[in-house]
Formats: structure tokens, sequence, C-alpha cells
């Protein structure tokens, strides 16, 4: 049997051995007959979740099911992607098996706001009970921060050290009057809000998203501290003040759930009236607040866990979509947004006001950034959602080694403009990087290969499509061939067989089997091969499957190991795909590659 064709048209008979060299970014490449995008558009992103009633991220919702409103006009969808807190990956302990634009490798940011002048002396243990359990469920990347009002000010600033936070929250204690007036309670819930207001303002105007847990036990709703008839007075409470904290937080991009420590009154509760106009119920203003920021209201302690549960359950994914920037929306001024969504039986979290900052002059070249701009940068570029990975091949140089790069737009039927690859060494210099050609982005998904000595490199890949859209993802790939005795192995690559062609595969859904190929170089005359694979749960774990690999002469001194994998039963997941390489009188030994099969339609 002849060893398949992995591409046709004349661009490659081997994916790992057989691409020629690409130019670099810094000569002209080959141009298509049709425009070719320079520069992404300038676009706008916007944060918001979608959860179950049990606080559970819906993580298959589809563009068709989304209507985005800012300012009076609602705004078509650029792109639309689920974005994971905490680096964006499972821990599975196995390797990633690409690299991609839906993470957050910064972790969550959360504030844990304190009115400890609404609670109660001595019911400080269930605050520091609950406190105890988020300590023990963060990730490490999460940064917590812990504030009191409306005097205490911060009393831990965000950190990834969580130790910080169990140790203030020890020392908290609260301050409520016990025999707290309509007045008292408008006076405080004053200056309780007028003291959120500052600390939301002193965040700025932010473009990733914050969550706020702000634990109160009792507020204010709007009133007035005097009779219709009379001047306000000094205790007057205006829903003007409660706007201006939905203001600050949609600029701040944060997301507000209100949760009551567990010694508030039962709602309809009054605290003691003084003739004023207006409710003095002290759940009101709770109420009243999570309506203005668009947020949930909870209680810190229930049956099925505590409020701080439930946000770090809907804080663990969140969507990311694009719109595209008009004119008036860079103006630093507060609009509307809103979020519908179709689907039934779910919540959406988000902040009925947004604002976006004035660009400055550095900032304003990266709102329609070209591939250089993207490439030169580590801010990770969202408007088209893209993934990538590298692989090393073998090559004729016996100095450099051959990167393989394989990327991808996300979503079905993209048409890429451009695109180019990176590879920047342990200290960010740039080692090696590749154009593709038109021939190449006219197939999916675009190979390409760079030439570097042996190291540890990160790769980027930029690409702008024929919207206008830009993205980016990185990878870390080790650039070393494995051996065994005179044998050197090439990367293992996992793919599908199409018409005769292998064509590399980042992940998998509905397909029946996975193809997996090596490539193998230095084998001696009359040496023997052997060649297996295996797909197993674990790196180290015992196998699932175990097939063994037709050995093929490929290209001169080259030979190709391939074979087929049965996926199609397997449950969405990550699994460790080993091959298995041996000579004869030699140890075997094995590469590895992580197959990861996703839900159809991710």
């Amino acid at each position: 049997m002849k060893s398949p064709q992995l591409f046709r048209g004349g661009l490659a008979v081997l994916v790992l051995a057989g691409i020629g060299a690409a130019p670099v970014l810094g000569r002209q490449a080959p141009q298509p007959p049709q425009r070719t995008a320079e520069r992404g558009g300038d676009y706008l992103s916007l944060q918001f979740s979608v959860v179950t009633q049990d606080g559970l991220n819906i993580a298959d919702l589809r563009p068709d099911e989304v209507s985005i409103r800012v300012g009076s006009s609602v705004r078509p969808i650029r792109s639309l992607q689920l974005i994971v807190a905490g680096g964006g990956e499972p821990d599975t302990g196995l390797p990633l098996p690409y690299g991609s634009n839906a993470v957050s490798a910064a972790g969550r940011t959360l504030a844990i706001i304190v009115d400890d002048e609404s609670f109660r002396p001595g019911l400080e243990t269930v605050l520091r009970k609950a406190t105890e359990g988020l300590v023990g469920d963060l990730g490490p990347l999460d940064r917590v921060s812990l504030v009191t009002l409306p005097l205490g000010g911060t009393r831990v600033p965000f950190t990834t050290d969580h130790t910080r936070l169990r140790t203030a929250m020890s020392q908290i204690v609260g301050h409520a009057s016990p025999n707290e007036t309509g007045s008292d309670l408008a006076c405080r819930t004053r200056r309780t809000l007028e003291s959120l207001v500052t600390y939301l303002e002193s965040a700025g105007i932010r473009e990733e998203p914050m969550t706020v847990m702000f634990i109160t036990a009792a507020l204010a709703a709007p009133r007035r501290d005097a009779v219709t008839a009379l001047a306000p007075g000094m205790c007057e409470l205006s829903e003007h003040l409660f706007r201006r904290v939905a203001v600050a937080a949609g600029a701040a991009r944060a997301q507000f759930y209100v949760i009551r420590p567990g010694d508030a009154p039962n709602a309809g509760a009054s605290a003691q009236r003084e003739g004023a106009r207006g409710s003095d119920d002290p759940n009101a203003g709770l109420d009243h607040l999570t309506g203005v920021t668009g947020g949930k209201l909870l209680a810190l302690t229930g049956s099925t866990g505590t409020g701080m549960d439930r946000v770090l359950r809907e804080t663990a994914a969140h969507y990311l979509v694009t719109i595209a920037a008009q004119p008036e929306d860079r103006s630093g001024r507060s609009q509307v947004f809103d979020v519908n969504v179709s689907r039934r039986g779910v919540e959406v979290r988000s902040h009925p006001q947004i604002t976006f900052a004035k660009p400055d002059p550095v900032a304003a070249k990266m709102l329609q950034p070209s591939l250089r701009d993207m490439l030169g940068t580590q801010v990770l570029f969202r408007d088209l959602p893209m993934r990538a990975a590298a692989f090393p091949a073998l090559a004729s140089d016996a100095t450099n080694i051959r990167v393989v790069t394989v990327a991808e737009p996300t979503e079905r039927g993209v048409k890429l403009e451009s695109l180019g690859a990176v590879l920047f060494d342990r200290d960010g210099k740039v080692a090696s990087q590749w154009l593709a050609t038109p021939e190449e982005l006219a197939r999916t998904p675009v190979v390409g290969a760079m030439s570097t000595p042996p190291g540890v490199y990160r790769l980027r890949v930029a690409a702008i499509d024929s919207e206008g859209r830009s993205g980016t993802a990185d990878y870390e790939v080790e650039a070393e061939i494995v051996r065994t005795g005179p044998l050197k192995i090439s990367a293992l690559v996992l793919g599908l067989l199409r018409e005769g062609a292998f064509l590399p595969k980042l992940q998998f859904t509905n397909e029946p089997t996975a193809v997996a190929y090596v490539e193998l170089e230095g084998v001696p005359s009359g040496g023997q091969v052997s060649a297996a694979v295996e797909l197993a749960q674990t790196l180290n774990g015992p196998a699932v499957v175990s097939v063994p690999l037709a050995v093929q002469p490929a290209i001169e001194g080259r030979f190709a190991a391939m074979g087929s994998i049965a996926v199609g039963a397997l449950p969405p997941g990550d699994y460790i795909v080993r091959a298995i390489v041996g000579l004869e009188g030699n140890p075997p030994t094995r590469v590895v590659r992580t197959l990861r099969k996703a839900v159809p339609g991710r």
C-alpha cells in the first residue's frame, strides 16, 4: 500500500516534512487578486453570562439566540465565544491540544465588599465560614480583594494570595445599631452607596469583567426624609444615587451579586418610622440595588451552599461578544447595555449600563490592528475566534528543527484574508516567523512551517478575515525531536483522511475515527521498526484503545507511520494519544498528543 498523499495541489507530500520554507514577515508575500485585509476592523468587546436556575453555565449558546443593544440600537454580532476563567483549560494533567483566544489567562477578578455597619456584632461567624469555603474553591489565577464600607476602605487589594483574604475577614466585626430608625437607615444607606460609587469609579473604565459580591444586611430604597410639603431632610435618599452605582458598575464591567449575610430582618419588616415619606423596609434597598445593577440577590447561607459558592459557579465562564464600533461609542459616556437571550429557562447576567473609554493616541492604533501589531504584543485579540498549534518535524537541516504550524478560525465558513505566525524564545525575542501565502490561506486549516534551533518557544498566530475581524492564538511548543538509537521520530499529529489526503485536525466532534500520524528517519538498512498507537484517559494510564501503525516508505530516507483510532463513542473531553515506536535492538520510545473531543457545534 502506498503512503497517502497528505496535501493535494502540489503544496506538500507529507504534512511534517514536505512543507517548503515560508516567507518571513519582513519580505513581500505574493498578493492574491482580491483585496487583502491589512488591518482589522474597530470593534467593541462585551461580556455577559447565561446560567441555569441552579447557577450552572450554559456553554452552547448560538449567536442567533442572542440580541445585543448598546445605546439606542440593536447591534449585529460579529463573534460570540465562551471564555473559560482561570487559564481557560481544566486541569486534566494532559498537554494542551492547541491554543486559542477563548481563554482568560488572568483568571477572575472578585471584589468582596462588606457593608459592616449593616449587620450586628457577633454574627460574623457565618461570613467567615463562607469565606473559608470560597478560599478553598478559588483558582490559583483568581484575584480577590476585600473592602469594607462605608468607612473601612480596602482591607486586601486584589491578590492571588488568598490566605490574606481569610486573615482580613477574621478581623471584620459588625457595627449595626440595635435601634436603627428609618432616617438612620436612609443615612447609612446613602453613606454606603456614596462609598460604593467612589470605589467603583476608582477602578476606571475597564474592558475585562469584574465580579462584585456586595454583602449587606439592610439598605433603604429611595425615599424622602421629610413630608412632601417640606424641604428634603438630612437623610434624603435619591434614585439618582442608585443610578450612579449602576453607571460606575457598567464602566468597571462589574457584575453585581447582592448577598444577605443571614441576619437581616425578614422581608416586610420595618425600622422604626419617624413620619418620613417612603418605605422603611430594610430589604427594599437590596432589591432596588439588585435591579439597577442587573445583579442577583443571594443569601449567604442556604440548604444548597453559600451565596459565594453560587457566585463561583456562575463566574466560571462568560460569553464574549464583539460588535462593530460606532463613532459615538468611544465617548467616555455611559450607554444602555441590554442582552436578550431567546432560550427558555435561563438567566442572563449583565450590567444595564456600559462605558467605553476615549482612546488615547497609542491605544487608537490598536483599535484597527495589523498583523504586525498583533504579532508584536501579548494582548489577546478576540474579534475573530482562533485556535492554533505547532508540531516539531523532521528536517534536512541538521542544526535547526522545522516547526509546522496549524491554525484555523473556530467558526465555520470564515474566509481568512491574511495570517502570520511568530516563534518567540524564552527571552521574548523573535526566533522565526511565517506569513501565509494566498494558496495556504485557501485551505482550512492553514498550515505553514518555520525553522528554528531546538528549544521551548511561544507560538503566536494572528489572522484577519474578510470581514475585518482580527484574532490571535498562543501556544507553547517544545522544538525537540525524539530519538531511540539512530531513529528520529517527529511529533504525533492527529487528523482525518479525506479523499486519500491527510488533513490535520485540532479538535474532534462527531467524527467516527481519528488518524494518528508520525514520521520516522534514520532507519538502518535491514532495521525492523515497530509502531502502535494507544488512547488513554491519563498521560501514563492504561490504554483504552491500542492499534498498530502501518509503517510505509514516504520520501527518501523517511517513513510514515499511520493508523486510525475509533473515537466516535467517546464522550466529550480530553484524551491522550500515545505513539509507541521501537527499533530492533533499541528501547521503544513514545510521542504523545492530546485529542480533544468537543460537543458538536462548538
